[in-house]
């Protein structure tokens, strides 16, 4: 038939027009659909922004970790050389002591003096045993911003994520 719009034809294109609809636009619709359900229900696109944030927490934490190892070993050796000093200042009156002794010479004034270098050794020992005098070992999280450390921004466009490490 040549007729554009007969009856017969009419019923074919229409038949024709219904499964072009269904194979195309509800099936794509339904497809996508059903993958706008999957990002619901898993991060199924974000799993490699999900690996990227992991494999960053586990570096910045090596790095913590490794940082607090460097200090710890800083402190030993400043405990270290504090002793060490203080022993180098008691060995001169540890020597006048046994020198005094087997002098047997000993005067008030020999104890009054020896008296004061104990009691200055005594008073830096003191102040470097206790708590307060580590106040010299700082441990500033304040000077971290935390919140742009690591951060997820959306590009103005919308097409993607940007993770910002």
């Amino acid at each position: 038939c040549k007729k554009f719009f007969c009856r017969k034809d009419f019923k074919e294109h229409e038949q024709q027009l219904s499964i072009e609809f269904d194979h195309e636009i509800v099936r794509s619709h339904d497809e996508l659909l059903e993958e706008i359900q999957k990002l619901e229900k898993s991060n199924y696109l974000s799993l490699n922004l999900f690996d990227q944030i992991e494999q960053w927490k586990n570096a910045t934490i090596n790095k913590v970790k490794k940082a607090a190892e460097k200090v710890q070993h800083e402190l030993i050796e400043l405990i270290e050389k504090q002793r060490i000093t203080i022993i180098k200042q008691l060995e001169p009156i540890a020597k006048e002591i046994r020198c005094l002794r087997e002098e047997e010479n000993i005067v008030e004034n020999d104890i009054d003096r020896l008296r004061q270098k104990i009691n200055e050794i005594q008073q830096k020992l003191k102040q470097f045993t206790q708590k307060d005098t580590n106040k010299t070992i700082i441990v500033n999280n304040d000077e971290i911003d935390w919140n742009r450390l690591i951060y997820i921004r959306q590009q103005q466009d919308c097409e993607y994520i940007t993770l910002n490490i």
